[in-house]
């Protein structure tokens, strides 16, 4: 995910880590079926290491994300280690996760309004 302020600073995150390594780890030149690659123990140890990589960043990640909430206008009194929680979250759909790191951040829930007839 990307974030970015009134002021054109952006901030870059991922969310479920072990989902973005995967996507992330290069194949290897000499392969010729990326199925056979995949279901390979050196593919679960590729990403393996550029998890490590990801994992490395949630704490900047973090502190980019608080900057960027109070730039917004956002002043709860969120915490480091609480807003790294999402961003070391393992969920299905990222979408819930994205939704935790709002709520940590102490961003409102949005309102609904009724539909206008």
């Amino acid at each position: 995910m990307t974030g970015l302020d009134t002021d054109g600073n952006r901030w870059q995150a991922w969310l479920n880590l072990d989902n973005a390594a995967a996507l992330l780890v290069e194949e290897p030149e000499d392969v010729d079926d990326v199925s056979l690659w995949m279901a390979a123990p050196e593919f679960e140890e590729a990403i393996g290491h550029k998890r490590a990589e990801l994992d490395v960043d949630v704490p900047a990640d973090a502190e980019d994300a608080l900057v960027w909430a109070s730039a917004a206008g956002v002043q709860a009194a969120a915490q480091q280690p609480r807003v790294e929680e999402p961003l070391h979250g393992q969920e299905a759909f990222v979408e819930e996760l994205f939704d935790m790191l709002l709520d940590e951040l102490g961003f409102p829930e949005a309102v609904h309004s009724a539909p206008q007839a």
